[in-house]
This record gives C-alpha cells, structure tokens and sequence, in this order.
C-alpha cells in the first residue's frame, strides 16, 4: 500500500517529511494492524515517538508482520522492557570523559569530534541508541551554543576531523548546512569533514544536484549512509546517491547488526553486495549498543563474531565491515575481531583458513 499522491509532490523531500506517518491511526490506513497492535504502538509512542516517511513505509510488506522493514520502523512494545543493564546513554555521550561541558559537542577522541546540529530526523528508528536526546534536548542548538562548538574546534588544534551527527543534518536546509561547513572549512587544522545520515534510506529525495553540488565545495568530505537491510536499497536510493558520487564525494555505510533483520550471513552478504554496486563502501557493522528496551534485537558476541566469520571468503575483502563494539560509559569503539590465529600445545602458529582448515604457520623472522 502507498500514498495517492501528485508525482511531482511524492520526490520532493520536504513533503515527505510533511506527510510521515507520526500516529498509529495513520499507520492503521497501510498497514494490517491487530486489535493488540494497535494498542502497543500507541503506548510505545508516548515515549519513543513514532514517524515513518510515506517513501519508507511503502517498502514495508503490510501482508507480513515480520516484515524487517517494519521492525526497524513500527514500534515495539517490547520497546518499553528495559533490561537491567540497558542504559539511557549506552555510548556515553554525557559521560565525563567528554573533554567539556557543551550538550551539541563529543569530543572522546583527540583527533576528532562529533558536532549536532540538530536533533531531528528523517525517520525515528526503532533501534536508535541516541533516543534519549529526543525531547531532552532542543530540535536545534541556540545560535550562541553553534558557536560555541565552532569555537571550541578553532581552539583545540588536535582535532582534524569533525563529525556532524545527530539527529540527521540533512534535515537542515541547504543555507543552514553550508553556513556551518563554511565556518569548520575554514578552521586550517580541520582536514576531513564527515556527515552521518539516513536521510538517503528513509527520504534519498534529500540528495539533490543543488545539495551534492554544495557539498563538492567543502571536500575532502566523506558521507555515511545507513543503509540495514538490501530492500532499503531500492533504485530511488541508488539514483540519488549516486548524485554525490558523480562529484567526488566519497560513500562509507553503517550498518547495525538486528535480530530479526540481518543478523544471517545471506542478509549481510546480499546487503554488501547492494552496497558495493551502488558505490557505496560497507564500513562498520555496529554490535547493538545496550540501549534500553531493544533486547528483541540483540544477538551475542558470538553469534556476530560467527557471522563475520561466514562472510569471510564469501566476499572481497573491500566488502567486508569491520564489526565493531562501542564500548559502554564513552570509553570508545573497538573491532570485534574473528581470531584465525591460534596457538597449538606446544606453541605453534595454526591459522584458520576461510574454508575451515587448521593450518601450521612458521613466522619466519630475520635472525638477530
């Protein structure tokens, strides 16, 4: 089921944003929602609101309840089971190890910072670990606070890097967005910009040849899309990113490791595929943070360390994220490596070999 709409009106970005889906009752007109359904999605969404962009919602199967795409879109009444050690903040953002006092700046690592210029998004994910700033903070940070941020870069030379995050700052308009490029392009330590957004998902009508053509002006400058599942990468998605990449600017993906969704190592191997077809290069596969009431997605260590494992050898290497683990309380991201190389009795090297064979390995050094 899809909206009826003006075609004109369906590819413009802004009307998508108008018209989400932000109420179970509107929901109710596409999707098949039981009674029970119904009920739990109006209490889940008291709390951890509900907005699906009509362009997102018509890739949702409304014949199958356990559809992937509506389980990383509708929510859950399992949302509101907070597991004892599920956090509000699982990666640590208002930790004390943030290196200052300002609500729209993490700076956790020297050489780089996280700037948000916003708290809005194109669409609320269920799975989002960065849902405690809905509501406790404002949609977009005082003119005074932006400039504070600014300032803080200009006067920390360490950092080379600035990260803008949110929320999604493709939710900021052209002027908007340029103006603040404008002001870290001009810091001469700043080297890279970064921007993370979904906004090429759940609204790809964002990237426009006005948007990507601003953007070429401040590279070198590196976009990360999050991109979950290879039904998100629809033909739409593809043609509007590939306007970025027609100007130089370079595709990393995020995806994040889902029960239910895409945790097989068929879903992984079809998503890197989609990914890398399209010009975009997987980059991390994030261990779900411990975010409070998403235990119905979580998977074990294990069981992720096995799924890479699988795709090793099934995959080029260029193709095969990093799985990585965002260590709780800010203490920062650390890869969740296969170990192939193992110690037998007596010492020796054996390494696993893709297909499974133990191998004895000599390490042959110079003599000293």
């Amino acid at each position: 089921m899809r909206h009826k709409t003006d075609p004109g009106l369906w590819s413009d970005w802004e009307w998508q944003d108008n018209h989400a889906i932000r109420n179970v009752e509107a929901l109710a007109r596409f999707l098949i929602l039981s009674p029970g359904d119904v009920s739990q999605i109006a209490g889940v969404s008291k709390t951890c609101p509900l907005k699906i962009t009509p362009y997102y919602l018509q890739l949702i199967n409304p014949q199958k309840p356990d559809c992937p795409i509506r389980k990383i879109a509708v929510p859950d009444g399992r949302e509101l089971l907070a597991h004892p050690n599920e956090l509000r903040d699982p990666i640590g953002d208002a930790s004390p190890m943030n290196r200052h006092s300002l609500p729209s700046l993490v700076h956790r690592y020297p050489d780089r910072v996280l700037l948000f210029p916003t708290q809005r998004c194109g669409m609320y994910c269920r799975h989002c670990f960065r849902k405690w700033r809905r509501g406790a903070l404002p949609s977009f940070p005082s003119a005074r606070e932006t400039a504070s941020a600014v300032s803080y870069i200009r006067t920390h030379p360490d950092i080379k890097e600035v990260i803008l995050s949110g929320g999604d700052p493709l939710m900021l308009n052209n002027e908007v967005l340029f103006s603040l490029l404008a002001k870290l392009k001009r810091i001469a330590h700043v080297k890279v910009l970064r921007i993370h957004t979904r906004m090429p998902v759940v609204n790809p009508f964002r990237i426009t040849n006005t948007l990507a053509e601003g953007l070429s002006r401040f590279r070198p400058l590196w976009l990360v899309t999050h991109f979950n599942h290879p039904r998100e990468l629809t033909k739409t998605a593809r043609d509007h990113v590939s306007l970025l990449l027609e100007r130089g600017i370079p595709l990393l993906n995020q995806t994040v490791l889902l029960k239910g969704v895409n945790a097989d190592a068929d879903t992984l191997r079809a998503l890197s595929w989609g990914l890398i077809e399209a010009g975009i290069q997987p980059y991390y596969l994030h261990h779900l943070d411990c975010v409070q009431g998403l235990s119905h997605f979580r998977i074990s260590i294990d069981e992720g360390t096995h799924l890479i494992r699988q795709l090793q050898g099934t995959l080029p290497g260029y193709a095969i994220p990093r799985y990585m683990l965002d260590i709780p309380g800010g203490h920062g991201k650390v890869p969740l490596e296969y170990p192939y190389v193992k110690r037998d009795a007596c010492g020796g090297i054996v390494v696993e070999s893709p297909k499974g064979e133990s191998v004895a390995y000599t390490d042959i050094t110079p003599s000293s």
